[in-house]
């Protein structure tokens, strides 16, 4: 059973933590701070990752709708 609030809460983090990582990235982009490696391979694994399995749930949706 799919509960609207449990659904609201998982959906959450996704786009904050998209969002705080692009903002990190533009800052040191914009203040050329230099970043440690791991930091922008986790912010980029992470921000890749979630378009590319929004991308393949979109897919399937449009599959589905056929």
């Amino acid at each position: 059973m799919n509960n609207w609030l449990s659904d609201f809460i998982r959906a959450i983090p996704r786009p904050a933590v998209t969002i705080i990582f692009a903002a990190v990235i533009a800052q040191v982009v914009v203040e050329r701070i230099d970043a440690p490696q791991w930091f922008l391979g986790l912010a980029a694994t992470c921000i890749l990752w979630w378009f590319g399995d929004r991308t393949v749930q979109h897919i399937k949706e449009k599959k589905e709708q056929d």
